[in-house]
């Protein structure tokens, strides 16, 4: 399994990503600048997003899963 991260293909994360792995009704793909304005932004989902800094900068970056497999689950809050 590989980080994703800027360098993931296309460049690209899903936002948001949820830190438990369940999927979202509606995701975008968004780059890592695109991503850091929603953060500095407040954008409503970045609270409980796997990708939001304090959960990367405990917990390291979202691992990249085969399809259908599950984010390990986080603690947010």
């Amino acid at each position: 399994m590989e980080s994703m991260d800027a360098s993931s293909p296309e460049g690209l994360r899903q936002c948001p990503t949820r830190t438990d792995g369940t999927p979202v009704l509606f995701a975008h793909k968004v780059s890592l600048g695109q991503c850091q304005d929603r953060q500095r932004g407040l954008y409503h989902k970045c609270h409980a997003c796997a990708w939001n800094n304090n959960i990367v900068s405990k917990h390291g970056a979202p691992v990249l899963q085969a399809k259908g497999a599950a984010l390990p689950k986080l603690e947010v809050g």
